[in-house]
């Protein structure tokens, strides 16, 4: 029996990278919450896999991702850099009683939110299945799996970073050795102020 050929495929996304700086204080604050929470079993995110998720798009052949840099290059056109706020880390989802994240909360500022939407709109227009939910922009620092944290264990700093948006990214995200590695494969410029 012929084993079945399968096309390489990646398992893509689109997001937004962070500045060093901002990379740097999150760091900082997991390796705190890691010490903080030892004794749980928590799954923490790698500090080089931080980013801003714009849309999930899932697995697609790799032969699509000329294709997909195009549509992304073409919905981001007119849109110019800007500045993300990042803030406290936090539980998530908020609004549900069991949370399964720690994440850093991000603002939905009218730059973010139309970029999102923008993006989401043209994908599902170019025939990619995208999850359809409110978008809650967020960067994952850990999954809690079945452990319980209270709200209340969390300090909050009242800080707020700031991180420049120039460039929309496509990832791709796959394991080695057991742990998820997210790398960015193509980028896709804002255009720049006048």
């Amino acid at each position: 029996m012929e084993k079945e050929l399968t096309e390489p495929s990646i398992r893509a996304f689109v997001a937004l990278s962070l500045s060093n700086e901002v990379m740097e204080v999150l760091t900082q604050k997991s390796l705190a919450l890691q010490r903080q929470f030892a004794d749980l079993n928590i799954r923490w995110v790698p500090f080089k896999n931080y980013h801003l998720t714009l849309s999930f798009i899932g697995n697609i052949p790799l032969h699509e991702i000329d294709r997909l840099e195009t549509v992304v290059k073409k919905s981001i056109s007119g849109f110019v850099t800007f500045t993300l706020t990042i803030g406290d880390i936090i539980l998530f989802p908020p609004d549900q009683e069991v949370k399964g994240l720690f994440v850093a909360d991000v603002v939905l500022e009218e730059p973010l939110e139309k970029l999102q939407a923008k993006i989401e709109a043209d994908l599902r227009a170019a025939g990619y299945k995208i999850y359809d939910r409110p978008y809650r922009p967020h960067i994952t620092i850990a999954r809690l799996r079945k452990n319980r944290v209270g709200e209340e264990e969390l300090t909050k700093g009242g800080f707020s970073l700031f991180s420049p948006v120039d460039h929309v990214h496509i990832y791709e995200s796959h394991k080695e050795n057991g742990i998820v590695v997210n790398s960015i494969v193509r980028s896709c410029p804002l255009d720049h102020e006048v």
